[in-house]
């Protein structure tokens, strides 16, 4: 249970990450230089979270897995920002959750349960009729960055288990920030800091870094090593769903019919996922 909660944190810090993306893409902030920074100031924060665990070896599994779910996820997510509106996006990033339980299930040489699969299609399904009115693409760019962001965190939910035969998962969500936050170092030379400027965007970069970012980050770890990869993402679809319900509190914007049918289409999607999934 605990797992399954923590990775309903991470999924509600992330429904507040593409909104937060897109505003500081239509300011004209950089993807690179938003990626280099976000993780400058999330790698010290998650390191002093996990009291500054050493470093116990496992150099190929944290290098992928910082390649993975740092480096090429986040640059082509942001850059996808720009081309793209959130809720397209984030439909993306949500096709995660039926690829991770059909990929976790293959490399087992498993059939998964039928009732999974359709709870998976399902949630993918609703998650479309939540996003549906606000999906805008300006450029076949934009898809083609969110589908590689999507294959990249898909590989790294499957992928980052293998350290937790090394690492504790908070430990390891450190390692994973600093070695990703070096994978991206080289790319400061092309990098333009300059869209950072303004206390408006300099607030929007320390919260995706702290929330979204550190925390967000060290909760999927933990939830992926208590509950398991396809568990864990099949928590994604709900991404579209919590934005509606945010923006329904705070912005007094009232879901339409089809968007209501689509949040209880998500909702048992991913209970069937996640009760029959193993």
């Amino acid at each position: 249970m605990l797992g399954l909660l923590l990775a309903l944190f991470s999924v509600t810090a992330w429904s507040t990450n593409y909104v937060a993306g897109r505003y500081l893409a239509l300011h004209g902030v950089d993807p690179i230089a938003l990626s280099l920074a976000r993780f400058a100031v999330a790698t010290p924060v998650i390191f002093a979270m996990t009291r500054f665990p050493r470093y116990a070896g496992g150099m190929r599994e944290l290098a992928l897995s910082s390649a993975l779910g740092v480096s090429v996820f986040n640059i082509a997510l942001y850059a996808a920002l720009g081309y793209m509106s959130a809720s397209a996006a984030s439909l993306f990033v949500v096709m995660a959750s039926p690829l991770t339980v059909v990929i976790s299930y293959a490399a087992r040489r498993e059939t998964p349960p039928p009732t999974a699969v359709v709870g998976s299609l399902l949630a993918l399904a609703g998650a479309y009729l939540v996003l549906a009115p606000y999906i805008s693409v300006k450029s076949a760019l934009g898809p083609a960055l969110a589908s590689v962001a999507t294959l990249s965190w898909t590989a790294y939910t499957l992928y980052v288990r293998r350290l937790y035969k090394i690492y504790p998962p908070g430990p390891a969500s450190a390692w994973i920030s600093l070695m990703g936050l070096a994978f991206l170092a080289p790319t400061a030379v092309v990098a333009h800091f300059n869209t950072l400027a303004g206390w408006e965007v300099a607030t929007a970069l320390l919260y995706v870094a702290v929330v979204p970012g550190a925390l967000a980050y060290t909760a999927w770890n933990v939830a992926i090593s208590r509950a398991g990869p396809a568990k864990t993402a099949a928590t994604l679809p709900l991404l579209p769903v919590i934005t509606l319900a945010i923006s329904a509190i705070i912005l007094g914007e009232v879901p339409t019919i089809m968007q209501t049918i689509g949040i209880a289409t998500a909702a048992l999607g991913v209970f069937l996922t996640v009760r029959y999934a193993h």
